[in-house]
């Protein structure tokens, strides 16, 4: 069936349901992996199985061929395991994340209907494991061919001197039963030389051989034992350059990285209970609508009794229940970033396998929810900085001990809410940023160095487009395009990003977003005729002050405050406009992860409900100001932003005297 055929509907159910079994699986899988007292039973084997089969009954639907027949294959895998034939061990439980890691290309590749990735091979790999089971039956796939050895894989061996040789096995029900399998043979021809290919070869009729391609520097003696194990043994010469090699050898680097989100943007799973809110919600608007049309024609249009009572009660019933919908529709849009962090440690996973680095992926604050708009915009820049802190920031295990660092590196991803912002920190213990080393190549790369280099300078560099502290990709890092992408789309979300470095020690990232961007509570407030609107939640207290109870200490203004001193910000001065006679002025107590100060206005006008309209065009952004809205007089009201306020002088930890203040 071609992709075309089949309705947009029906391909969005096929993406979020496969997106929701290969996570399951690699859930489990890692959790097999990764504890040591985990064991693999009956259960386990069985939520895998499920999971494969179901994956498998979808793809047929959409007519996935590819991941259909090696989800099959899978299942057939652990069909064994579940009757006991085959013991969940290392080599199966690669095999199985082998089989995921390329679905997941598969099921990207239709979705974004480009060429499918090869998988022939993988799945001929997967099916020999399964021929250690008398008489199950062996229907395989013709493999491409594509396993010609290269001049590069010749002197990746690293053997001097050494010549390629073709050791090539051809199992048997016999050689089974004396439990000689193509496994056995790997490990035996591993002790020899390097293995360079390994090619599982279909001959028809269910006949498979496996070709080893071994650098060894010694000449073959033994060709008689190896017979009798059913190997024989070739020579192959080294390959001149240019020697025609496999469309696919390494697939670019391991196979371009590919993303593991395959579920549709625009989808969005809803509890049916929240549903039901909204249903019962909207009878109620409903009734009152009807009740303020009733009260609308009772009135007495020659204005000598006008009775506005009853409209004006309809009214606040009716905004009672709009108030209630918007809540309810937020909470359909808020999702847990786990959405994005529960899929990341298996991109380390993957990573660690390819690599001489031992790394974990720490995770704190999945539960923290945020705007769905804001999980699909950071999909992509959390990937490419777990890649980024993976490749750039963490050492190898032996430089890790001549560090004496544990061998283990961690990198650490939390979210948290502060108001109405989400910050989301991307940290690890790794060898850290070697500042003269970026400069040095900025310097190269012609980029502009200012004066004072600090760490905005440094991040700003690090961000610049094409930059890369690497000369050649990979399939983590060196492109030049993670950090670039990271600040445009903070950026465009209104957000911030900062980070700290401290070498030998290690490196945080941290982005400062929005929590939503449709509706804020917030506090109106005033100062010389203008009328800003700062949220709720991030002012812990509002109190009265008089001009004569402020002091001045190092050019700063302060006020007495529990017990300590409180330094002071007018919201004239951020607008650079006089204030009005001296006189009462309110205060309010601004706080974030930072600290606290104070902000001197004129007056509270009160609280409203207003829409926010982020600044997202760099020319207008401005420091103290996240975005603006209007009242309904079509003025617009700019929205101040609490983080931002504090980030200068803020109450200090420890309580000071305010007799030490001078006024």
């Amino acid at each position: 069936m071609n992709s075309s055929d089949i309705s947009q509907e029906l391909l969005d159910d096929f993406f979020t349901e496969a997106d929701e079994h290969l996570l399951n699986i690699r859930r489990i899988l890692l959790a097999i992996e990764t504890s040591e007292n985990e064991v693999c039973g009956p259960e386990k084997i069985g939520e895998l199985f499920h999971n494969f089969h179901s994956f498998k009954g979808i793809s047929a639907i959409v007519g996935l061929a590819s991941a259909e027949s090696l989800a099959h294959a899978g299942e057939d895998l652990l069909r064994l395991m579940r009757g006991g034939q085959i013991q969940m061990g290392e080599q199966e439980a690669g095999v199985l994340n082998a089989i995921i890691h390329k679905l997941e290309q598969i099921v990207a590749a239709f979705r974004l209907r480009k060429p499918m990735p090869a998988y022939e091979s993988l799945l001929a790999e997967v099916k020999s494991l399964v021929q250690v089971s008398p008489g199950f039956d062996t229907a395989f796939t013709p493999v491409s061919d594509q396993e010609k050895i290269s001049s590069k894989d010749f002197k990746e061996a690293d053997l001097p001197g050494a010549s390629i040789w073709k050791y090539t096995f051809a199992p048997t029900k016999e050689l089974i039963a004396r439990n000689i399998n193509v496994n056995t043979i790997r490990e035996q021809l591993s002790q020899i030389g390097k293995i360079l290919k390994s090619t599982p070869v279909v001959k028809g009729k269910g006949i498979i051989t496996f070709e080893f391609l071994i650098a060894a520097k010694q000449i073959p003696v033994d060709a008689g034992e190896w017979e009798a194990k059913g190997v024989t043994i070739g020579s192959e010469a080294e390959p001149k350059t240019g020697d025609p090699v496999s469309s696919n050898v390494n697939q670019t680097v391991i196979e371009e990285a590919h993303s593991p989100f395959l579920a549709p943007s625009h989808i969005v799973r809803v509890d049916l209970k929240r549903l039901d809110d909204l249903m019962r919600n909207i009878g109620e608007m409903v009734i009152h609508r009807s009740r303020l049309g009733v009260q609308l024609s009772q009135l007495n249009t020659n204005g000598k009794h006008l009775d506005l009572q009853g409209v004006e009660e309809a009214n606040r019933m009716l905004g009672r229940s709009l108030r209630q919908m918007r809540e309810d529709i937020m909470r359909i849009r808020l999702v847990p970033i786990a959405e994005i962090f529960s899929r990341l440690p298996f991109v380390i996973r993957d990573l660690s396998r390819e690599s001489s680095k031992k790394v974990r992926l720490k995770l704190v604050g999945q539960e923290t929810a945020i705007d769905k708009y804001l999980i699909e915009k950071l999909k992509d820049p959390l990937l490419h900085m777990v890649r980024n802190a993976f490749s750039h920031g963490i050492e190898t295990v032996d430089e890790r001990a001549a560090r004496s660092k544990p061998q283990e590196a961690i990198i650490e991803l939390s979210a948290a809410t502060a108001g109405d912002f989400v910050i989301i920190k991307v940290r690890d213990d790794g060898k850290g940023i070697n500042t003269a080393a970026i400069i040095q190549r900025a310097k190269k790369a012609g980029l502009k160095i200012p004066p004072t280099v600090d760490n905005e300078a440094i991040l700003n560099i690090l961000c610049s487009p094409g930059f890369s502290t690497r000369d050649s990709a990979d399939r983590t890092s060196g492109r030049g395009v993670g950090m670039s992408l990271v600040q445009s789309t903070v950026n465009e979300l209104g957000g911030k990003l900062t980070f700290e470095s401290k070498e030998g020690q290690g490196t945080q990232f941290t982005l400062r977003l929005p929590l939503s961007v449709v509706i804020a509570e917030t506090f109106l407030v005033s100062a010389a005729g203008q009328i800003c609107a700062i949220p709720q939640n991030s002012v812990r207290e509002i109190f009265h002050a008089q001009e004569t109870e402020i002091k001045i200490a190092d050019g700063i203004e302060m006020i007495s405050y529990r017990g300590g001193v409180l330094p002071l910000t007018r919201l004239a001065g951020l607008f650079n406009l006089k204030e009005g006679i001296a006189g009462v002025r309110c205060v309010l107590v601004i706080t974030s992860e930072r600290g606290s100060i104070g902000l001197l206005v004129e007056k509270v006008l009160g609280q409203r409900e207003v829409v926010v309209r982020n600044f997202r065009d760099p020319l207008i952004q401005v420091a103290g100001v996240s975005g603006a809205t209007e009242l309904g007089d079509g003025k617009p009201v700019l929205i101040l932003d609490g983080m931002a306020l504090t980030a200068g002088n803020v109450r200090p930890d420890q309580n000071l005297n305010l007799a030490e203040v001078s006024s």
